[in-house]
């Protein structure tokens, strides 16, 4: 029987990959995070996704702490920290910096025109307080943002950031959050 872990740390990896082929990240931006009880498994900081090994996933405890693994955990890994704890519902993360996303999060709100998007975010999109990337007070502004309910969230002059039950959710999330800010920029063409 493989441990969990080992299949989470695979699950992760595939991720990171899609995130990369879906152009949601480039080389080693962003970061990808699932929490199992006290432990989150995150990407390593600076590891090319295209080129990330399973075994390259790093272990951290709820305070920071390396586990597991070789290496640095990701540079943000106090955002997936606050998230999680701030929300028991969570169980995955997704942070991307996606071109049109990222172009988003230099304004107040992601206003969001089509149906779909709707759905599943409402008719706006947060951003949250601008706070320097890797810090404790970025990763509050971020939980913050997404607040008790929140699915997805902009982060001022950064990226973005999606959460889910599952990897899957999350990243789906993240695709969709895409998706809304292209349709934005683009019907701002259109008009």
């Amino acid at each position: 029987m493989i441990p969990k872990s080992r299949i989470l740390r695979q699950k992760i990896t595939r991720v990171a990959r899609r995130m990369a082929e879906l152009g949601l990240v480039r080389g080693s931006s962003g970061n990808v995070s699932v929490r199992r009880g006290d432990t989150v498994l995150i990407t390593p900081s600076g590891i090319v996704y295209e080129r990330l090994h399973p075994s390259q996933v790093i272990a951290i405890d709820l305070a920071g702490r390396v586990v597991s693994g070789m290496g640095a955990p990701s540079s943000e890994w106090r955002m997936h920290l606050s998230i999680y704890r701030a929300r028991e519902d969570v169980r995955a993360v997704v942070h991307t910096h996606s071109p049109y996303a990222t172009a988003a999060s230099f304004r107040k709100h992601l206003p969001v025109f089509h149906d779909e998007g709707k759905m599943l975010f409402g008719d706006e999109v947060p951003v949250s307080e601008h706070a320097p990337p890797g810090s404790w007070a970025l990763a509050e502004a971020v939980a913050e943002a997404l607040g008790k309910r929140g699915k997805v969230a902009l982060i001022a002059r950064h990226g973005a950031v999606a959460v889910g039950r599952t990897l899957t959710e999350a990243l789906l999330l993240a695709e969709k959050l895409e998706e809304a800010a292209t349709v934005f920029f683009f019907s701002r063409e259109a008009r």
